[in-house]
Parts: structure tokens; sequence; C-alpha cells
């Protein structure tokens, strides 16, 4: 009998072994106690466990092989031998064919009144002379022993009367032996890792550090052949890569309706396309939600990448044309996991009554639906356009297809690839004609044509009309009232009507692509006004949000381009020694002097000593001050092109003159003309040689 102490049982239910005393104190678990050294320790009988608990326990042991006996009881039941359904072909046809043989020798003694004895030599003999029934003579070759050897391959008299006392005429099999060996938990350990060694690779590390009596290569190689097929892989693949080979839950979807359950999922198209910006190569993210009773596509979007913003355009159309859903079962992406789409208040789906489900993490198995769908549409779609890039693609023929594009892009030649309103179209068209299509799940019946007949059958869905669709969908955000302002994505907007709900927090919706208005809600979802953007700390102009995603991202990337370009080019020359230049200018009062004119000034000056107190009056006496001080220019980044070109063409006509500017200056006479603004503007004027060439040929 099995038993084990309270800390394996704590191991296996992966808790604390407290937690596992009082559970085991308050179920009332038996047990007995065993003296060991110190005193004695409770031993609970596995058997006599909760069933939970012994599953818990079997499946650690096999995991571990802590206890070899207990793993051999678990890996290996007892059959019985004499059980029907465990017998093999070879046994049951040995044992039909004696069977027969001793109904014949049971003949032979009735007809001619012999002994047992006489009777089975009788019969072996007459099989030796060929005289004997072809049909028996065949029993006897399939009936014998094929332990030992037998006189032309027929079985002795003795055999033959040994059979007819015997309850069983089936022999016995060879069982495979699942004792677990003493060095089984030491070359598992070798072989049970990620990098899938080899048996022998395995060997030889475990031969090398193995003390105790090492086993043949041999003697390991049967020992592994035993194992189960999840066992021996546990280790060398994850628990994400074992699912593919465990038993799993075949879901019935027989009793579902139309819009009871949408699964979402986005992928990435398997082919490049052009960018919808910048016109370069660049492969899509496609959103789709997959109705579960009919399998149809009821709605998608694309978009430069996964989001919520591209998760809740999918919805948005997948609403307007099919009703609301009851349910939405989806993975536990950001896309799909966020404020934005599930808060109570907030969300979108709350907004709707929509009840939101997430899969275990990497388990892809529980949506094989749309994953499967994803194969169906968008796989087979990518497969048709010569830029495909998936991992079935001949890889010279990938690669070929790669460098016409880099070439195109680099040399200004034309992009031999689909641009973005033809591809909008071509998924169109993808998704019709998979819902037209005959599906297997459906009985040959089209996701379409299932979808009718519900309808027929007097179920309609539940639908948002009018302006509400345009409500819903706007995304909100909590914020509070400060003096009628509201600031949101770094925008202002005011409206005077507010004053009296100062300091009070307020829900406002706003439009991801035009940033002039947002509508402010109070929270329990009374609609109190309209708030115009009327100022920005940050942003002269109001900027969508999406316009400012976008030059985030770009800013960041010219950062990190800057850094790789200064890391070269320390690298190829060497980065040089910082030295301390004297002071070229002087500040006095707002205005920079260069040093030339302050030594023209000072050999203009008496000869009589200086005052330090006196040299700024006269300097300005030298140089007058302006009467009008220029008003502060707003930020490079906040300018508009020709402001910031205008700048550019006289600092650059400065530096060719051969005056120093500052490092900021001298920057953004090297950088600007390598951004969206400064590339676009230089084109738009006829200067796009001006623009460096990299940049020029995107």
């Amino acid at each position: 009998m099995s038993t084990c102490s309270i800390s394996d049982i704590a191991q296996a239910l992966t808790i604390s072994k407290r937690s596992a005393e009082r559970r085991a104190i308050n179920d009332s678990w038996p047990y007995h106690e065993a003296p060991v050294r110190g005193g004695r320790m409770r031993l609970y009988e596995i058997d006599k466990l909760p069933k939970a608990v012994r599953n818990a326990i079997k499946q650690h042991k096999m995991q571990t092989d802590v206890l070899p006996a207990l793993v051999s009881e678990i890996t290996a039941p007892p059959v019985a031998q004499c059980n029907e359904l465990s017998l093999t072909h070879d046994q049951r046809a040995i044992r039909d064919a004696r069977s027969g043989i001793r109904a014949a020798i049971h003949k032979t003694m009735a007809n001619l009144g012999c002994s047992l004895h006489e009777a089975s030599v009788s019969l072996i003999c007459d099989a030796q002379r060929g005289t004997l029934d072809p049909i028996l003579t065949r029993m006897l070759h399939i009936a014998r022993d094929r332990r030992g050897s037998s006189r032309g391959d027929l079985p002795t008299p003795r055999t033959l009367r040994r059979w007819l006392d015997a309850d069983d005429l089936a022999p016995g099999m060879p069982q495979k032996d699942f004792v677990v060996p003493v060095w089984a938990r030491a070359f598992l350990a070798h072989y049970q890792q990620p990098q899938k060694p080899s048996l022998s690779d395995a060997y030889r590390q475990f031969a090398a550090e193995y003390a105790g009596d090492l086993p043949s290569e041999w003697q390991v190689r049967r020992f592994v052949g035993k194992l189960g097929a999840v066992t021996r892989e546990r280790g060398r693949m994850g628990e994400r890569e074992l699912r593919n080979i465990q038993p799993f839950v075949r879901r019935d979807f027989a009793a579902l309706l139309p819009n009871d359950i949408w699964s979402p999922d986005g992928h990435t198209f398997d082919a490049e396309v052009q960018h919808p910006f910048t016109g370069k190569a660049f492969r899509p993210e496609i959103t789709t939600y997959i109705d579960i009773a009919t399998r149809r596509a009821v709605g998608w979007s694309v978009d430069l990448a996964e989001s919520s913003m591209a998760v809740a355009d999918a919805l948005r159309s997948a609403v307007q044309k099919h009703g609301i859903p009851a349910m939405i079962y989806s993975d536990n992406g950001s896309g799909y996991k966020n404020a934005y789409l599930e808060d109570t208040a907030l969300g979108l789906l709350g907004r709707l009554g929509i009840t939101v489900r997430h899969s275990i993490p990497y388990n892809s198995q529980a949506r094989g639906v749309i994953e499967r769908a994803h194969q169906t549409i968008w796989v087979r779609s990518a497969k048709r356009l010569p830029s495909y890039m998936g991992h079935v693609m001949d890889r010279q023929a990938r690669l070929a297809h790669y460098k016409l594009t880099r070439a195109a892009i680099k040399h200004g030649g034309a992009m031999p690839l689909m641009p973005w309103q033809l591809f909008v179209e071509f998924c169109e068209e993808a998704v019709a004609a998979y819902n037209a299509a005959p599906h297997r799940s459906l009985g040959g019946v089209s996701p379409d044509l299932c979808w009718r007949n519900h309808e027929a059958r007097g179920w309609s869905p539940i639908r948002v009309e009018g302006d509400e669709v345009i409500t819903l969908f706007r995304p909100r955000v909590a914020r509070t009232l400060r003096r009628g302002e509201i600031q949101i994505f770094n925008n202002l907007y005011f409206c005077r009507e507010f004053e009296e709900l100062n300091g009070s927090l307020v829900h406002v919706a706003f439009d991801i692509h035009d940033p002039r208005y947002v509508w402010v809600y109070l929270p329990d979802g009374r609609f109190i006004g309209t708030a115009e953007v009327n100022g920005n700390r940050r942003n002269y102009y109001p900027v969508a949000v999406i316009e400012q995603a976008r030059d985030q991202r770009a800013k960041a990337r010219l950062a990190r381009i800057d850094v790789k370009r200064d890391d070269i080019l320390d690298e190829l020359h060497g980065a040089a020694a910082i030295e301390v230049a004297p002071a070229q200018t002087l500040v006095i009062g707002g205005r920079v002097i260069e040093a030339a004119e302050i030594d023209q000034m000072l050999i203009d000056a008496p000869a009589e000593p200086l005052n330090l107190h006196d040299a700024p009056a006269m300097i300005n006496a030298a140089m007058p001050l302006e009467t009008e001080q220029p008003a502060a220019k707003p930020p490079r980044s906040e300018r508009s092109a020709e402001d910031n070109y205008a700048e550019w063409c006289e600092l650059r006509q400065r530096q060719q003159n051969g005056e120093i500017l500052r490092d900021v200056d001298a920057r953004f006479i090297e950088t600007w003309p390598t951004t969206m603004q400064g590339s676009s503007h230089l084109d738009y004027l006829g200067l796009r040689h001006l623009i460096p060439k990299k940049q020029a040929a995107a």
C-alpha cells in the first residue's frame, strides 16, 4: 500500500505545508504514524485520500519520479490475462486452435473407445504421416507452444493432454516491466531538456556524472521506449506544446443561436502591401470577428498594428451589420483586455451589455474556430499575392521578391505591391467569398445560408439604430472639470456652461479622427454638453489622437537612428577627446556679441582704467539695443513647414558664410530635411536634391 507524508501532499497540491495539515484535519484524512529519527511522522494512505488529492499526487509523482514504485503503479495498471478484450490477435488464434484440437481428441476417444494417451498419440502420428485432415494439421501448427522446440513443429502428446485440463487455452504474452530503475531520475534530468538532446547525447552526459551502477545504452533505450508519449516528452516540450499531444474537449455548438458568442482575434497578414502613409512594404494587422453558431465572419478591420482602436473598429462594423452579441470570447491580448473595451461604465462592451470571457493564456486550441478561420480566409488569400512571405513559401522566390521591393524603395522605382485601397477591397472580397462557401462543420452549408436559415425560423438580431451607433462607438475617458476646462490628449477643451460643475468627475467621449469637439456626460450617463477646443499648452493647434501617436512614433524612430549613427561613427573613427573651447561670445542684456566686436570696442575705448560696472553701458553705447525685442518663437516641433523652412535657409546661409552656430542650430540644419515635414516641404518646393538620398528614395 502506497503512503506519503504531508510534505509530499503539499508539493503535489502546490500549497504550503500548514495549509495541507489544516485540510487533512478538517477532512479527517486517514493516516498511521511511523517512527522516524527524532519522533514519529504521519503517513497518509494514498488510496483513501479524496480523488482530487490522489490525482494531484499521481501527476506530481509522474513528473518528478520521486517514488518509483508509485510511478509504476500509475503507468502500468494490472491487466487481467483472461479478459477477452485484453487478448491479442495471436492469442485468440492460438486459443481457438487449441480448442479445436481438444474437441478432435474428445471425438476420437468417443469413436474408437480409446484412452486419452492413445488418442493424443494417434493424432500426432497421423499428422506426421500426412494422413490427418489438413485443417487439423494446420490447427496443430498454430496451437503449438512456441517457447520450446517441437518435433516437426508439432506439439507433443503430453502437451495435448495438458490442454485438456487447462481452464484457459490462451497463451501468456510477455508484458513490459514498468518498474522504474534507480537511475531513471538521473538520466531523465539530462534527456528531458528543452534543447531536445538525442538519447545518445543524453546518455553520454548521464554516464559522465552518474556514480552508481551504470546501465548500458540499450537498457536506457528500452526504459525510454516504455514511457508514455506525454511522459517521455515532458520537459522536452513546454506546457503549450504538450497540449498538442494531450487529450482535449471537442465543443458542440449545435445548441447556439447566431450572436450568442463571437470570437475575435488578430492576424498579421502573410503578404506585404504598400503602407498607406509611406508607401513602403509592410504587413498589416487584420482583426476578425467570427460568429460561433454560423461560422460567419461578421466583422473585420485592417490596421497598421493590433490595438484597441482596431478591435473596436471591427466590433463597430460587426454590430452595425449583424446586431449585438451576447458574449465575446477572446484571448488575453492587450487589444481585447483593456479598460476601453471592458470597463463597465466607460468601456464599449459594458455600454453594449456584452459579456466578455477570456481563454486560458497560451491555449489557442480553445479558440479553434477563429484560428481556423485565419487559415481559410487570410492565409489562403495571402498565397494569391506575389508578395506572400509565409513559411511555406520557397525561400529563393521570397528572397527575390524581397530584394525587388527594397530596390524599388531605395532607388525610387515602381513598387510591385498592392496599394492600400486595393488591399481593403481585396479583403472585402475574401470575407464575402468565405461566407458564401460551403463549410464542413455546418454539413456543407455556407455561413450565409446558415444565418438566413435561422432568420427564416423566426430568429432576429438585436440591432443598434440611428445616432446611437455614433454615440456608443465613441471611446470615453474619465476627467475632472476645472473652471470649465477639460484636458485630454494634450488638447484643452472649454465650455462656459460647465462652470457650476467645477471639480466634478465627468465622462468625456471623443472622436479619434476629429479633435475639434468632445462630448461630456455625467457618471450616470446623462449628456450635459459639448466642449470645443480652446487652447493647449503644448500644441498651438489641436492634434488628433492618431496624429499625435504618429508624431511620437516618428520622433522615437529618429532618436534611435541618431544614436545608432553616432555609435557607428565612433566605432569607425574613434570618439574625439572632449576639448573646452574659449568663449567666443558674450551675452549682455539678452544680446549675443561676438569676440571680434568686443576687441574692437576695447581698442576704441579711452585709455583710462575700465570700470567693470561701466562695461555694459559702454557696449550699449557702441551697440545700442533695439527699441523693441522680438517675441519668443514657439518650439520648432510646433511651427509650420513654411516657418521652419525659412529658418533652415537662414541658418544654412550663415553656416556657409563661416559663422559658428549653436549645436542645436547645427543639428537642426542636418536633421530637418530628414523629417517627414522637411522632406515633404522640400519635395513640394521642387528642392528634392536637398533631401538626403535615403529619405528621397522613400
